[in-house]
């Protein structure tokens, strides 16, 4: 395997893999991809859901395509991807300042248990900062994400801030934040 730091410049072989990857995640995300018109859309409650089911995640992949781009590769194929905006900042994270706040991290279905998320991780943690400038990374996930909350726990992320029933009743936003020890500020 290896990992790419890819700006928003891929080619049509990379961005028609990212998109088959995307829309095989799409229902594990909630509220879905499809249901969404970005990737960091502030009301995400799932009125829409119903609707979503029978569409694909165009607009959501219209908006991220423009993104920073981190790929894994198994040969000349991308299994797995993470997206990220530099210099973000939104309400939920105004104490914490600037980052690079990643928007969006999937894996081929039949290329997962084989490290690839914790590979794209720790390259954004590790190669990214120095890159782009900024020790300063954030995300957010669902509150009832386990897999999710618990590799960001591990990783040494802390909670920042949660939107209570953001997602609908009894699921709440969480924001993650970590600074890395690379640079000063963002």
């Amino acid at each position: 395997m290896r990992i790419e730091y890819r700006h928003n410049e891929l080619n049509d072989v990379e961005k028609e893999q990212v998109w088959k990857i995307l829309c095989q995640c799409d229902e594990e995300f909630y509220p879905r991809l499809s249901a969404r018109e970005s990737s960091a859309q502030k009301k995400l409650a799932i009125a829409g859901e119903e609707k979503a089911k029978a569409a694909e995640p165009r607009a959501y992949f219209k908006e991220m395509i423009g993104q920073e781009f981190i790929l894994a590769y198994e040969g000349e194929s991308v299994v797995g991807f993470m997206t990220f905006k530099k210099n973000y900042t939104c309400e939920a994270l105004r104490t914490f300042g600037e980052s690079l706040y990643i928007t969006t991290v999937c894996v081929r279905k039949d290329c997962r248990g084989k490290g690839i998320m914790n590979a794209l991780y720790q390259h954004m943690e590790q190669e990214i900062p120095p890159k782009c400038g900024c020790k300063s990374i954030s995300t957010r996930t669902w509150s009832l994400n386990e897999a999710q909350l618990y590799e960001l726990s591990k990783r040494g992320y802390e909670k920042l801030a949660v939107l209570a029933n953001d997602r609908g009743n009894g699921v709440d936003t969480i924001y993650f934040g970590l600074r890395t020890d690379y640079l000063q500020g963002c």
